[in-house]
């Protein structure tokens, strides 16, 4: 029961993997990604088509008695029942986790929320933009001086997807231990903190609050995105005292410029380093600017230094890496059609499969009388009453 990406996101990692995923909507609506723009194919919005493969799809009215009463004979063969809604959606309708319970003892119920099941901030509506900002990402995005800008990827929900997918793969694990089911309470604001890393522990043992860093590192140098002599950029990022070495010995023997770089005594050490990052940063850029993006590729390769092209969204997609790793891949849809679309990141070695998103209730018929044993007069009954 979500919509939009975090929650759909995290059921559709679950369904990639393998797992037996049963989209709930509501009938004649829908989840609301199904009419976000701008691009549609087929009359079915690209938006909802990203989120939603591998998935079955049921409509149910959760605010109708008899529509509860299918929603709980589903709940009664379920594994588990993940839900997206503000905490208080579920109680209202009768479908919280001790509601659950007492359908199915075991079932696992994972809530995905903006700020978690309990707080000041429990019903306030949430959304990416909202934690990348509240957990503190923005402030360090960007360059110093101007205005706070967050990624450009909507990591608030992917990740908090990812974090869903992994409770309830974790729980399912120690269920099969304890036989016990639980509830697991997500928040995209905690997996912000999270995602907060080293900056984090930086503050909280120093007491410094970082700000933007660009392209660049607090610590590690030499790391940057550098305009290269045909104005694409390249990004250099040297963890290790081994690299940035080797980036200085490569700058010195490749261009005339900058012959003797790697043994300028301002340059030796991650302390020099850090004390002369300004007249670092510019030889660097003197020396990226000095030939293509494709020479440096190649130059990258040759004297073992980590970096890369600062791709585009096209070039990202069309990257051989990226096309040999299977991460673009072809669905059959049966009204938009056949399109590509990311692949699953997660590689086991089993075969993987990629069935298309589904129609709005395109699974109901089915599901009610496949899977919790209806009758097709009962579905029908069920259908006149606006239940399904």
């Amino acid at each position: 029961m979500a919509q939009a990406i975090a929650g759909p996101f995290a059921a559709r990692t679950l369904a990639d993997m393998g797992a037996e995923v049963i989209k709930v909507e509501q009938p004649g609506v829908g989840d609301m990604s199904r009419r976000i723009g701008p691009h549609f194919l087929g009359g079915e919005s690209a938006y909802y088509l990203n989120f939603n493969r591998n998935k079955q799809s049921v409509t149910i009215d959760l605010r109708q008695e008899q529509g509860q009463e299918v929603f709980h004979r589903l709940v009664a063969v379920s594994d588990v029942v993940f839900d997206a809604f503000r905490p208080s959606v579920l109680g209202r309708l009768g479908l919280d986790y001790e509601s659950l319970k007492k359908t199915n003892p075991t079932v696992i119920a994972c809530s995905l929320s903006a700020f978690g099941q309990e707080g000041p901030y429990r019903e306030r509506p949430g959304f990416d933009g909202i934690v990348q900002a509240m957990g503190g990402g923005m402030s360090v995005t960007g360059n110093e001086g101007q205005p706070p800008v967050f990624m450009g990827f909507p990591v608030g929900d992917m990740v908090g997807g990812y974090v869903a997918a992994l409770s309830i793969a974790s729980a399912l694990y120690g269920r099969n231990m304890t036989g016990e089911g639980r509830h697991l309470d997500i928040s995209l604001l905690d997996v912000q903190i999270a995602l907060q890393g080293h900056l984090g522990q930086f503050y909280l043992v120093s007491g410094e609050v970082p700000g933007p860093i660009g392209s660049s590192h607090p610590s590690n140098l030499p790391v940057g995105a550098y305009l290269t002599a045909d104005g694409t950029y390249i990004q250099v990022h040297c963890a290790s005292q081994e690299f940035a070495m080797k980036t200085l010995q490569m700058m010195a023997g490749e261009v005339d410029e900058l012959k003797g770089m790697d043994d300028d005594p301002r340059f030796q050490t991650q302390s020099d380093r850090m004390a002369n990052r300004g007249a670092l940063d510019d030889a660097l850029a003197n020396g990226f600017g000095s030939k293509t993006r494709d020479t440096w590729l190649e130059l990258l390769v040759k004297w073992d230094v980590p970096g890369g092209p600062v791709n585009n969204i096209a070039e990202a997609l069309s990257d051989p890496q990226i096309l040999l790793r299977n991460m673009v891949v072809e669905v059959d849809h049966p009204t938009a059609g056949r399109y590509a679309t990311a692949g699953n990141p997660i590689k086991t070695g089993a075969p993987e499969v990629f069935n298309p998103p589904p129609t709005l209730g395109m699974n109901t018929d089915s599901v009610l009388t496949g899977l919790l044993g209806y009758s097709e007069n009962e579905v029908e009954a069920l259908r006149r009453s606006g239940a399904v």
